[in-house]
């Protein structure tokens, strides 16, 4: 099995072309879908099992809920032509803190398509103009337009969804050892 880049690691070119902006939304809105279906008849206990002193896959759809505030405030920023982005918290206190392997995982999944739906709504009604306004990011230090800022998010929810899914196929294989 091929190793997935740590997050933190990933190097990244910007200049999405405005015209994929609509196929990026549905990345963005498909999220939750695509989130469901990787859990799908998976019990809890193998949802709330950490991965080699790493997240539960639980956690790691969590963290994309913790992390909606964050980006309706990064967009609201863009919109207002701030020159540089808030910053994440590195170090991911909400979802350490959370304890989202105590939370039913269809809470949160329906807390993940509430968000999303708020944010792909807001995303839909931008135009031409909007998807192309610039600021800096602040950890990556390169500038990016809304367009390349959504395709950032959606890329940030597919590392997720693939380490969610990697954590089940783990648990139950060590299972069935």
């Amino acid at each position: 099995m091929i190793n997935l880049i740590p997050w933190t690691q990933r190097v990244f070119e910007f200049g999405q072309p405005i015209g994929a902006f609509p196929a990026i939304l549905e990345r963005l809105r498909g999220t939750p879908a695509r989130a469901s279906e990787i859990v799908a008849g998976v019990p809890e206990d193998v949802l709330s099992n950490p991965i080699n002193e790493g997240w539960s896959p639980k956690e790691h759809l969590g963290h994309l809920v913790d992390l909606e505030s964050l980006d309706l405030a990064r967009l609201q920023q863009f919109l207002i032509r701030t020159a540089v982005l808030s910053p994440a918290d590195a170090r991911n206190l909400a979802t350490e803190e959370a304890g989202h392997g105590r939370v039913p995982v269809q809470q949160i999944l329906r807390r993940m398509r509430t968000g999303r739906d708020a944010l792909v709504g807001k995303l839909e009604r931008l135009t031409e103009g909007d998807v192309a306004i610039a600021a800096l990011h602040p950890r990556l230090q390169r500038q990016m337009r809304i367009v390349d800022w959504a395709w950032f998010v959606a890329e940030h929810d597919d590392h997720h969804l693939a380490s969610a899914r990697r954590a089940i196929r783990e648990t139950l294989a060590r299972r069935n050892e």
